[in-house]
């Protein structure tokens, strides 16, 4: 019996000795606007670091926090081996975002993590049965994806499969709270910290569904692991809609305090939700440092803590009720405002402006930026299934989100991003989408982009400040 137990303290020791080194607090700059990198004075600042990895440097870690993948953006917490086809980046390159002075390393940075797996180190202590844990994370998210199949599937009418398809909200992993009194903020960068951090977030009231928060509160934004850090600079609150649901939303403001150019409001794929685009590469908080923006994005029904369920109608709602909080609430005039939607987001998006559009003596927005736009679901899931020449047929009764046929009505001016290689939504339904707009400006068709990691393409940030700065003129 005493053999087994020192086999298991070696065990632990030896992890434990495989990690890598702590993680150094990097030095913060102050941002400022960022440089255009059209002159050649476009040079780093002399006290600017591009955190770049030691090819000749040994890294063995068994515990890491992995970001997998671009289609879903999950940070799953795993103890083996990092795989080989991953960037190893330090967290400090993820979450400190003060450091993003300098554009050629910014555009460097989200390139760099193209199409590949972020690694984060994780510092909380080993449990002893950490295999067991291992195999529990792992069965709770094959079980999520087996209850919502069964959720689509489960004898609807064919309509409601069809727009049920559309939605698959990930597991939550992330709530709103307020700091108490005393409450002392924890970098952590070592074991011990992270034992520090644990016992705090034990100590945190934690809203877990936006319904449990007040109506016009501002709460901060925590993450479910155990060690890792609260998204900094971002304020957090919630919204009702018409249809009764309460949503989790965000806001960053422009950084270092100065007046932002614009308001953007960002609506997110269907297989991510807040979390993800707030701890991922790029983030909300690139957005709003890269274009000297506000920031304004929210969880659809059904995701995150956001109430109700996942539908189109919810959805349409979702986006409607942010809209009016941004510009009856907070007094942003719509003239100043952009509209990004991504994915299924675009679709919200071109709804939220053909409502708009029908009613009198209502401000317009100033532009739109839809991202890889489905045309409709059926038209997607016709291309799947090898169907040809089906994108330029009627609309079927049965379909749902049909963005081509409400996309005429919309008049202002519309930017549509799309990669080429996109095997989801094929490029041809940006064409199409482009060929029905009415007030369309010129696409940018991406090189060697799919449709998960776009973002991750100087040529759609470099494409999106022309289009603010020259066609839309914000200044």
């Amino acid at each position: 019996m005493s053999n087994s137990k020192d086999d298991q303290n070696k065990e632990k020791s030896v992890m434990n000795s495989n990690r890598s080194p702590p993680r150094e607090a990097s030095k913060l700059l102050s941002l400022d606007v960022t440089q255009e990198i059209s002159g050649p004075e476009n040079n780093s600042s002399p006290d600017f670091k591009i955190d770049k990895i030691d090819k000749n440097e040994n890294v063995h870690h068994r515990n890491t926090i992995v970001l997998s993948g671009y289609s879903s953006r999950r940070v799953k917490y795993k103890k083996n081996e990092p795989s080989d086809g991953a960037v190893d980046i330090d967290a400090d390159l993820v979450r400190n975002d003060r450091t993003l002075r300098d554009e050629d390393w910014f555009l460097e940075k989200i390139e760099k993590c193209k199409a590949k797996k972020l690694q984060r180190i994780c510092v909380c202590p080993l449990p002893r049965c950490y295999r067991i844990i291992d195999a529990i994370d792992g069965f709770k998210g094959t079980w999520q994806r087996i209850k919502r199949f069964c959720f689509i599937t489960c004898c609807p009418p064919c309509c409601c499969i069809i727009q049920r398809s559309a939605f698959w909200p990930p597991r939550r992993e992330y709530y709103f709270f307020i700091p108490p009194p005393n409450d002392v903020s924890i970098e952590v960068n070592e074991e011990s910290e992270a034992i520090l951090m644990t016992a705090r977030k034990k100590k945190l009231k934690k809203m877990k569904r936006a319904k449990k928060c007040v109506p016009g509160q501002m709460y901060r934004f925590g993450l479910s692991h155990p060690c890792a850090d609260d998204v900094k600079y971002v304020n957090a609150f919630t919204v009702k809609t018409a249809k009764k649901n309460t949503l989790g939303c965000v806001y960053i403001p422009c950084p270092d305090n100065r007046p932002p150019r614009f308001t953007l409001l960002y609506s997110h794929p269907n297989g991510s939700d807040l979390s993800d685009h707030l701890v991922g590469v790029p983030s909300l908080t690139d957005i709003a440092r890269f274009y000297r923006c506000e920031v304004y994005s929210y969880d659809y029904s059904g995701y995150g803590i956001s109430g109700g369920f996942a539908s189109e109608a919810n959805l349409y709602a979702d986006i409607r009720a942010v809209y009016e909080h941004i510009t009856i609430e907070k007094h942003v005039d719509p003239s100043r405002l952009i509209l990004l939607g991504y994915s299924i987001g675009s679709a919200a998006t071109v709804e939220l402006l053909r409502h708009h559009q029908n009613e009198t003596n209502t401000k317009k927005a100033a532009g739109v930026i839809l991202q890889a736009p489905p045309t409709s679901i059926l038209r997607v899931i016709g291309g799947m299934v090898g169907r040809k020449k089906h994108l330029n047929k009627p609309t079927c009764c049965m379909d749902r989100f049909v963005t081509i046929d409400k996309i005429p009505e919309v008049e202002i001016p519309i930017l549509v991003i799309h990669g080429k290689e996109d095997k989801t939504v094929p490029i041809e339904h940006g064409e199409l989408i482009c060929q029905k707009a009415v007030t369309t400006v010129p696409p940018e068709w991406v090189p060697e982009a799919a449709h998960d990691n776009i973002e991750n393409c100087r040529e759609v940030w470099k494409r999106i400040r022309r289009f603010v700065k020259v066609e839309i003129k914000m200044k």
